[in-house]
């Protein structure tokens, strides 16, 4: 599964790029949650490159 790490600024580009619908905004940064299906598409998108695979 892929992870937010705190270099996230709340762009919301990830939330839009995931087919599943797994990240959500968080109090502090995004988050990923279960439906996440590993397919890097937020990975990709991330302006910070604050996601990573875990």
């Amino acid at each position: 599964m892929h992870v937010i790490s705190d270099e996230c600024v709340k762009c919301g580009s990830c939330a839009s790029a995931c087919p599943t619908g797994a990240i959500e905004e968080g109090e502090t940064k995004y988050v990923i949650g279960d439906a996440c299906i590993d397919c890097g598409s937020c990975e990709s998108v991330c302006p910070t490159g604050a996601i990573s695979a875990e």
